[in-house]
């Protein structure tokens, strides 16, 4: 949900859920909230959209706020496909079909490995990509619980399209409730009509290829998210293992600054009445403190209680 352009505005919530931006320029709206889609998939978008309209009555507006979806990317994974540079050739972008949704073509690779390819620019974005490549450099091994079972060697091919406010618009799209009621009508004219896959034929005009039964399998799938709870306790597991990693640093540059051979728990005991101190000359408690990352970081203890108790 970002613009393009930011100036103006500053993060005053980020977690591994949320990205909250508040700024006071009038292009664009006071408050700039963008979920990522590890947090939609592990409580669903009908509980993140509640959590954070009570954040943002609470803590941040004096009245109820209007929710307005400025982005939204649909997606599925699918495996199986073993695609090659040479497939660019076959697939067919309507993009000028609709208003200048311009096509543009880019194709992406890592090493002699082609990692995927990219279609239009600006309000409607098609992005077809190997997932397992991108998991390597960047994580997110949640989403190995979420495609369940597999075979580990094969790579993970993601259809994703992203639509911008223009084209919400076209479709009549605006509010949080109507774009996610709209989500498979949108998903069904990216990869129906603005964007195929083709099997060449010896007509020399690709449009009249008859579409690639894979891709067609993929355009029939239900994209609406499945709400998974392993997902929230991979990402609280995760986020636990950067702070205890932090933590142990400044501890131990600490404790290398006071005592020559420093144990943990001496030196725990020794910063306790530090941080008491700290937090005493600036008005706040520990608890405190905890109380309000708990609230800003949106972890959904009752979720978790309530998925292991099932």
């Amino acid at each position: 949900m970002k613009p393009h352009g930011l100036r103006g505005y500053a993060y005053w919530l980020t977690s591994p859920d949320v990205e909250l931006l508040l700024g006071r320029s009038e292009r664009f709206p006071a408050a700039l909230l963008q979920f990522h889609s590890a947090y939609l998939h592990s409580v669903g978008v009908g509980w993140a959209v509640d959590l954070v309209e009570q954040l943002l009555r609470l803590e941040v507006f004096a009245h109820p706020p209007e929710l307005v979806v400025s982005r939204v990317d649909v997606y599925a994974d699918a495996t199986g496909w073993d695609l090659v540079l040479a497939d660019l050739d076959r697939f067919v972008c309507r993009g000028r079909a609709r208003r200048g949704f311009v096509e543009r073509e880019h194709t992406f690779a890592t090493g002699r490995r082609l990692t995927g390819f990219m279609f239009g620019r600006d309000a409607l974005v098609a992005r077809l990509y190997d997932k397992t490549v991108e998991i390597a450099q960047r994580g997110a091994t949640w989403l190995h619980d979420l495609w369940g079972e597999r075979d580990p060697e094969a790579a993970v091919w993601r259809l994703e399209f992203q639509y911008r406010r223009p084209v919400l618009v076209e479709f009549g799209l605006r509010s949080v409730a109507e774009v996610a009621a709209g989500v498979q009508d949108l998903w069904r004219y990216g990869a129906e009509e603005w964007l195929t896959l083709r099997t060449p034929t010896a007509d020399p005009r690709p449009h009249r290829w008859p579409v690639d039964p894979t891709w067609r399998a993929v355009a029939a799938v239900q994209v609406a998210p499945e709400v998974c709870g392993v997902v929230r306790r991979r990402l609280v597991e995760a986020t636990e293992a950067r702070i205890v990693a932090g933590l142990q640093g400044y501890l131990t540059s600490w404790a290398a600054l006071r005592e020559p051979a420093a144990h943990l728990r001496p030196t725990l005991e020794a910063v306790r009445p530090i941080l008491d101190r700290y937090l005493a000359q600036r008005g706040r408690t520990f608890e405190a403190e905890v109380r309000r990352k708990r609230a800003r970081l949106l972890i959904v203890t009752a979720f978790l209680d309530g998925e292991e108790a099932a």
